[in-house]
């Protein structure tokens, strides 16, 4: 598939070839030429200057743009993007999907401090300050697997030990049948001063696998 270029680019270059010829011509002593072209060139132009018209082309580019990101993202919802009075796109996408266990930490009750170790992520999220601790009373963790990859498994728990910064760590193990989602998303928090603060649980589908299986709040 073949790569498209925002339609705005084009018009700009094209705007800019249109007045390079004008320039060429009116410098020419071809008085016919000038006569011919030069009304044409000066409506053209104009067009292409519109502020009405170049919103419009943002708007197109904007709606392609958000097309291809609801191709890659198909969990946005119209809450998730707007449109800037200028015709530009504005998104607030979620974090890459990941199919592995989720696993936070019980957050600080300040924001710039609320962190989580990052972890692979069945769907993604957000998360409030003071949120209790995620458990999955109604799972087995008997049943489940275990993971096989020692050193694997040590060097991920390490991590994820590091990154709580000493508060308590709860696994919560969720199976997401085929064709259908676990029900709630994540978002990543990024202060200025600290860089990365973590990813969050943003919302939660009550009639979802996680609420319906999981306290999560």
């Amino acid at each position: 598939m073949g790569v498209i270029m925002p339609l705005n680019s084009d018009i700009s270059s094209a705007l800019q070839l249109l007045e390079h010829i004008q320039v060429t011509i009116n410098q020419s002593d071809d008085i016919k030429l000038q006569a011919q072209t030069n009304d044409e060139l000066n409506l053209i132009i104009s067009l292409l200057e519109n502020p009405i018209f170049r919103s419009v082309v943002s708007i197109q580019d904007s709606l392609t743009d958000l097309n291809s990101q609801i191709q890659q993202h198909p969990s946005i919802l119209p809450v998730d993007f707007d449109l800037t009075p200028g015709g530009d796109l504005v998104l607030n996408v979620p974090p890459p999907i990941y199919e592995a266990d989720f696993i936070t930490t019980t957050p600080s009750t300040e924001i710039d401090d609320q962190r989580v170790p990052e972890a692979k992520l069945s769907q993604s999220s957000s998360g409030e300050a003071n949120s209790p601790p995620i458990t999955s009373p109604g799972i087995d963790e008997s049943s489940l697997p275990p993971i096989t990859n020692v050193p694997y498994a040590l060097e991920f728990q390490k991590a994820v030990e590091e990154s709580s910064q000493g508060r308590d760590i709860l696994t919560v193990k969720l199976f997401k049948p085929e064709g259908s989602s676990l029900g709630f998303s994540v978002v990543g928090l990024r202060s200025e001063e600290k860089g990365e603060l973590g990813i969050f649980i943003q919302e939660i589908q009550t009639n979802g696998i996680a609420g319906r299986y999981v306290n999560m709040h």
